[in-house]
C-alpha cells in the first residue's frame, strides 16, 4: 500500500514539474497598433486622429487622441471612446458659451472660456511612466500599498456641501445632461467649460430651463460613450446619491466603516459609484460582497473604479437563473465569482493579457471548480494564450463589459 501511495505522490510531483516546464516564459508589456486593440468604428471617426502605436501600461492601451479641442490620452478602449464622444459635448458647450444668455452671463461673471476650448494634454504618452495606479496594481501583490482619495483630497469631482449651497452642482448637472456629458468628468478641457458655464449662469441671473431649451433647440444632444450615465446622476446631488448608496450597501450587509471608505473615496464619482452598487445589488445569493466593496474602497485612480464596475458587471451577467453567482472571493486583488453550478469565473476588464509574473502566479494557483473561465474585455497575447491553457483556465477573449 505504502509503495502505490509513494508511486502516486512521485507522479504528482512529476506532473507539476512538468507543468512548470512546459509554462511559457514571461513577457514584458508591448507597444502594438492601435489597430490590434481598438475597433475601427473608434479609430475611423471624423474630426479626430489616434496615434498608431500603443503602449501597453497595466493591461490597458495607452492612446493619444488629437482634435481641435485638445491631445488627450486615454487609459484604455473603454476610455478611449469615452474621450471621442467628449469632443462632440466640448464643441457644443462652445456654441452654448457664444448664444446670448450665456455669453452675456460669462461676461458679467468675468468668467473666460477661452482656455477651455484650447489644447489640453492630459498624461501624454511622453510621461508614461509616470502614470499613477493604474488597472496593473489589481494583479501585485496584496502588501502593495494603496493611497486613496478620499472626499478631502483633490480631484474630487463629487462636489462638496458648498458648492451644493450655492446651487453650482445642480447647475453643472443641467448643463451635462442637455450635451450628453458626465457632470463629473475628468476630461479638463469638458470639466472647465461645465464649471465655468454653471458659475456664469449663477452669476449672471441666467435661468437655465429656458436658455438651455433656446440655445440648443434643433440641435442634437451628443450622446455617445457617455450615455451610461444614470439619469440619477444628473437628477440628484452629489449628498443624495452617497445617501442612497449608503443605504443600499448596508441593506446588503456592509458594516458602516467599510460604506464610508467606499463612499468617502472620491475617485468614485457618483457616475461610478451608482452602477457599481446596483450591479452589486443585483447579486443578492452572493457572498463577500463586503469584501468587494473595501476593494473598491481603497481604488487609487479613475481607472481601477471603472476596472471594478466593469468587473462587477460581466459577474453579474456571468449569473444566471439556473446558476447563479453564490459568492464573490478576493485573490489578492483579483475578484473571482463562484457559481451554484462550480464554475469559476475570472471577469478581468482589461485591454490586453500579457503573460507576466503576476498573471503567471495567479494561473498556477490552485482553484476548486468544474469549469474555470476567465473573461478578457480585449485579447490575449499567445504566451498568456498559451499558458491560461497550460493550467487549466478557458479563455474567453472580446467578453462584453
Amino acid at each position: 500500500m505504502w509503495q502505490r501511495r509513494v508511486f502516486a505522490l512521485a507522479l504528482m510531483s512529476s506532473a507539476s514539474v512538468l507543468s512548470a516546464a512546459t509554462l511559457p516564459p514571461i513577457e514584458s508589456m508591448p507597444t502594438l497598433d492601435s489597430a490590434s486593440l481598438a475597433p475601427a468604428s473608434l479609430l475611423n471617426g471624423v474630426g479626430y486622429t489616434i496615434d498608431s502605436s500603443v503602449p501597453v501600461v497595466g493591461y490597458m492601451g495607452q492612446f493619444t487622441l488629437h482634435a481641435s479641442q485638445g491631445t488627450f490620452n486615454a487609459d484604455g478602449v473603454e476610455m478611449l471612446g469615452i474621450r471621442i464622444g467628449e469632443l462632440a459635448s466640448i464643441t457644443q458647450l462652445g456654441q452654448l458659451s457664444q448664444t446670448g444668455a450665456f455669453a452675456d452671463a460669462l461676461a458679467a461673471s468675468a468668467v473666460k472660456t477661452g482656455a477651455a476650448v484650447g489644447q489640453a494634454v492630459m498624461n501624454p504618452v511622453g510621461t508614461i511612466e509616470g502614470i499613477p495606479a493604474g488597472v496593473g496594481r489589481f494583479f501585485e501583490s496584496a502588501v502593495t500599498t494603496i493611497s486613496r482619495a478620499t472626499e478631502s483630497g483633490s480631484g474630487s469631482g463629487t462636489g462638496t456641501a458648498a458648492l451644493d449651497a450655492l446651487g453650482l452642482n445642480k447647475a453643472k448637472r443641467q448643463i451635462a445632461k442637455q450635451v450628453g456629458a458626465d457632470p463629473y468628468t475628468s476630461n479638463p478641457v469638458l470639466a472647465k467649460q461645465l464649471d465655468d458655464l454653471a458659475r456664469a449662469s449663477l452669476a449672471g441671473g441666467v435661468s437655465l430651463d429656458v436658455a438651455l431649451a433656446v440655445s440648443t433647440a434643433g440641435v442634437a444632444t451628443a450622446i455617445s460613450a457617455t450615455a451610461t450615465v444614470s439619469n440619477l446622476v444628473w437628477e440628484r446631488s452629489p449628498a443624495d446619491i452617497r445617501t442612497i448608496n449608503e443605504n443600499k450597501l448596508a441593506a446588503m450587509g456592509v458594516n458602516a466603516d467599510t460604506v464610508r471608505a467606499f463612499v468617502t473615496n472620491s475617485w468614485f464619482t457618483p457616475t461610478l459609484s451608482v452602477p457599481f452598487v446596483e450591479h452589486l445589488e443585483q447579486l443578492p445569493s452572493a457572498r463577500g460582497r463586503s469584501a468587494v466593496v473595501a476593494l473598491a474602497g481603497n481604488v487609487a485612480s479613475e481607472s481601477e473604479a471603472r476596472f471594478l464596475v466593469n468587473a462587477i458587471a460581466m459577474a453579474r451577467r456571468a449569473s444566471t437563473e439556473r446558476d447563479p453567482v453564490v459568492s464573490l472571493e478576493l485573490v489578492k486583488r483579483i475578484m473571482a465569482a463562484r457559481t451554484r453550478g462550480g464554475r469559476v469565473i475570472v471577469p478581468a476588464p482589461v485591454d490586453y493579457v500579457v503573460w507576466t509574473a503576476p498573471v503567471k502566479a495567479f494561473a498556477e494557483r490552485r482553484s476548486e471548480g468544474s469549469k474555470r473561465d476567465i473573461l478578457v474585455t480585449g485579447m490575449a497575447s499567445e504566451r498568456s494564450r498559451e499558458g491560461l491553457r497550460a493550467t487549466g483556465w478557458q479563455l474567453t477573449e472580446h467578453s462584453p463589459r
